[in-house]
């Protein structure tokens, strides 16, 4: 991996090119823990402690404590593994794990609102005993981890679920970054109130050797062993579902390399041309109709954050390039991934390219994820190259979310609710609608009616966590007109529920509405939320 690429995952630190020098590298394995950043309100707080490469690195984890502060004070010490033999582990994998819990109970469970948590780990490297808190990077800040316990459970209806439509796991591992493990990733979703996630590793790692980033196997053996695993946690519990995927790295109309999200994929793709892989060998294999006329019919493709612009060195040395309308208007393409972990001048672009293609005529959805490599709490990178990790609270796993409409969960049936658009994309509020006609029809996000007198129902929810409605606007557009115009704006200031049905004399012809919700001063990790749905489209006789 050419060390100059952005990378949004826990931090590889063995790697170094040769001859050159790595104040990272050390002889121990990659040692960090990790937590929800948010928690919902009966649920005890599970933590993840990963030990990287024990393989090679051998490591006995002597104990695990737990530092809980709340307003300034120490409120718990909670001995999470250790302080006695019986408790002490053995790490000697290349990826070991573990999920210890924090229960809230006594003094803790009548607190709301931020925590700090330290995670302070006692630890053996051939007899030497050592200690680190929250990980054992060098340049990290090993800063408390914030966790949000809310006192309500996360804002949704009946049979709508949300989760995470873009993420990276353990199977994502190469020479600068490397993702959490597919289990692990479940236990912490559930805890933050979420039902699913997709699965989407890179094209480029999972055609890699199991026990060797560095070479390719055509046997597949990494793609085959995530297809399993997948497939086992599944059948393992019905509450949640773990969405499998590739991110395929494929050429553009010009030839540059983006990524395409299959959802559901169990057909692999090579895509190496932007995986930094071998030097200047950075033509795409497939470019993007290639791969979405030769995918199995039961996958679903999504443009993967198409607006964000190729950095310019990643423009000149690895032939990144973006999605052109162009590129998004083939047929098997169903949506596009324009929320990728954070409101901004990436995310409005996406917003303006799928409001040109719904004026253009295409039915084609979006979704949110945050393109996160475990970060469940801190997003750890390196930064300049092998010598410092940097932090930030950005790209969150589970942060943005797509919420979709499946009375029973599970993969099938939420892919089946991605393919037809009946979701919206959130950062807390959710909204849903529906159109329904005088003749008894009735159609639901991404759906369609045909009648000849429309009625138009929102339900919209929010809670402290995510602030109380400042708007909620119904946009629309007819067949008359070449661009989106507010259909209605509801007065819901101050508001953390609303519902309500009217009339909407939509003019005769073809057309569609979606909806626009925002939230303001918010409690917990954000102080503005936002929820933009899938739109409904019409034709009124």
């Amino acid at each position: 991996m050419i060390p100059f690429l952005p990378v949004f995952a826990y931090a590889e630190t063995h790697y170094r090119f040769k001859y050159f020098f790595s104040w990272l590298k050390k002889s121990e394995p990659e040692i960090l823990a990790d937590l929800p950043h948010r928690l919902e309100p009966s649920t005890a707080l599970p933590v993840l402690l990963l030990v990287k490469d024990a393989d090679a690195y051998p490591a006995d984890i002597i104990t695990v404590i737990a530092h809980v502060h709340h307003d300034g004070r120490a409120r718990a010490r909670i001995v999470l593994c250790g302080e006695d033999s019986a408790g002490q582990r053995r790490a000697r994998t290349k990826f070991w794990w573990t999920i210890a819990s924090i229960p809230f109970s006594g003094e803790l469970s009548g607190l709301f609102g931020f925590f700090d948590i330290q995670i302070v780990i006692r630890y053996s490297i051939d007899g030497t005993v050592r200690e680190c808190t929250n990980d054992n990077y060098r340049s990290a800040s090993h800063r408390n981890f914030r966790v949000y316990r809310a006192r309500h459970p996360m804002p949704s209806f009946p049979d709508w679920r949300q989760g995470d439509a873009h993420t990276h796991s353990s199977y994502t591992d190469d020479q600068v970054e490397y993702g959490s493990p597919v289990e692990a990733g479940v236990a912490l979703c559930k805890a933050m109130g979420q039902s699913f996630f997709c699965v989407t590793d890179h094209s480029y790692d999972l055609d890699d050797a199991v026990d060797n980033y560095l070479k390719n196997d055509p046997a597949l053996p990494k793609w085959h062993q995530f297809q399993d695993e997948v497939d086992t946690v599944n059948s393992r519990d019905t509450s949640f579902a773990v969405i499998r995927g590739e991110e395929v790295s494929c050429g553009n109309s010009l030839g540059r390399n983006v990524h395409l999200l299959l959802y559901g994929a169990r057909k692999f793709f090579h895509g190496t041309g932007d995986g930094a892989e071998h030097w200047f060998h950075t033509q795409p294999e497939h470019n993007i109709p290639e791969v979405l006329e030769d995918m199995d019919e039961y996958t679903v493709a999504y443009a993967g954050h198409p607006s964000e612009p190729a950095p310019l060195l990643q423009w000149l040395l690895i032939r990144r390039g973006s999605w052109s309308t162009h590129d998004m208007n083939h047929a098997r393409l169903t949506g596009i991934q324009i929320l990728n972990g954070v409101f901004n001048r990436a995310f409005t672009r996406g917003l303006e390219t799928w409001k040109a293609l719904l004026l253009g005529g295409r039915h084609i959805f979006i979704a949110g994820g945050n393109d996160a490599h475990g970060n469940f709490n801190s997003f750890r990178q390196i930064g300049i190259p092998f010598f410092t990790i940097r932090e930030w609270d950005q790209q969150l796993f589970g942060k943005i979310r797509t919420g979709v409409h499946v009375p029973v969960i599970g993969e099938e049936q939420i892919l089946d609710a991605l393919r037809r658009g009946e979701s919206f994309v959130t950062s807390g509020p959710a909204v849903i609608a529906e159109i329904a006609g005088d003749n008894g029809a009735i159609a639901g996000l991404g759906g369609s009616i045909e009648c000849t007198h429309a009625t138009v129902r929102v339900h919209a929810r929010s809670t402290e966590e995510f602030g109380s409605f400042t708007s909620i606007r119904i946009l629309g557009t007819t067949e008359t007109t070449d661009h989106e115009y507010t259909a209605h704006a509801f007065h819901c200031t101050g508001l953390y529920e609303f519902e309500e049905t009217l009339d909407i004399p939509f003019p005769s012809g073809r057309g569609y509405m979606r909806i626009e919700a925002e939230t303001e001063n918010g409690t917990g990790y954000d102080e503005i939320g936002y929820c933009y749905t899938n739109p409904i489209w019409f034709i009124i006789q």
